[in-house]
């Protein structure tokens, strides 16, 4: 999987995930070139090549969630990956295990696993996450306050 420091570029037709088995180094620099041309003036950083993982799907979505942290507390827990359906939720002892990190404001993206266990994605500074789809924004801004 490709993304910048950032983001991944999602709704066009950069692939997902790409197979060594598969794709040439040129066909990837060519690929990685697109990308950038993808993501122009919001381009951060650098590239990310991430680890592709099968994740458990609950109707066609992948069960996906995202965490906000602030000041050693959960603030927010959402769906993170447009789920519809019942999907079950990340289990709060792995949320409860990452409070402590060494940052004042920050996310953990946490995803169920095709044989049911739970892996990280990703860690990330929490001004740069956006909210997840459907997640009440003025919820998570008053449990911000409520954090301070």
């Amino acid at each position: 999987m490709v993304k910048d420091f950032v983001k991944s570029e999602k709704g066009t037709d950069f692939p997902k995930f790409f197979n060594s088995d598969v794709i040439s180094e040129e066909e990837f620099s060519n690929w990685l070139k697109v990308f950038r041309e993808y993501r122009s003036k919001l381009f951060t950083g650098g590239i990310c090549i991430k680890e592709f993982v099968d994740l458990k799907k609950y109707g066609d979505r992948t069960n996906e969630w995202r965490v906000f942290y602030m000041n050693k507390n959960i603030i927010s827990c959402s769906k993170n990956s447009g789920q519809k359906d019942f999907s079950v939720e990340v289990p709060k002892a792995l949320t409860d295990k990452y409070k402590n990190l060494p940052s004042t404001f920050y996310t953990v993206d946490y995803a169920e696993l095709a044989d049911g266990s739970w892996k990280i994605l990703e860690a990330g500074d929490g001004q740069v996450c956006g909210l997840s789809d459907n997640q009440d924004a003025k919820a998570f801004f008053r449990a911000i306050k409520a954090s301070y």
